[in-house]
């Protein structure tokens, strides 16, 4: 995979993530105000709508951190070096 291409993907990834996790809390809200019609009391209503937004919002976050821990490769181009190892990465990039 070409690097530009790979730079590409990971700043569309990261600008994506915030989206990913509104729409799959805003389908969690959907989800649970159905199960919540079949409740009677208006508050036990909004209390089931409002754990399935937060449920389905963690469970986005949840993957995207999964998914980032299995790709490391990526993260390694985009850390800063720790201030102990500063000088080597300095002498290695001339």
């Amino acid at each position: 995979m070409p690097r530009w291409l790979a730079h590409l993907l990971l700043v569309v990834g990261w600008l994506l993530t915030p989206l990913w996790a509104w729409g799959a809390s805003y389908f969690g809200l959907w989800a649970g105000a159905l199960l919540g019609l079949s409740v009677s009391e208006p508050a036990a209503m909004l209390a089931v709508a409002a754990a399935g937004a937060a449920v389905f919002g963690f469970a986005a976050l949840w993957l995207w951190v999964r998914f980032m821990r299995r790709v490391p490769h990526i993260l390694a181009r985009h850390m800063a070096p720790r201030a102990s190892q500063e000088q080597a990465v300095i002498a290695a990039a001339d």
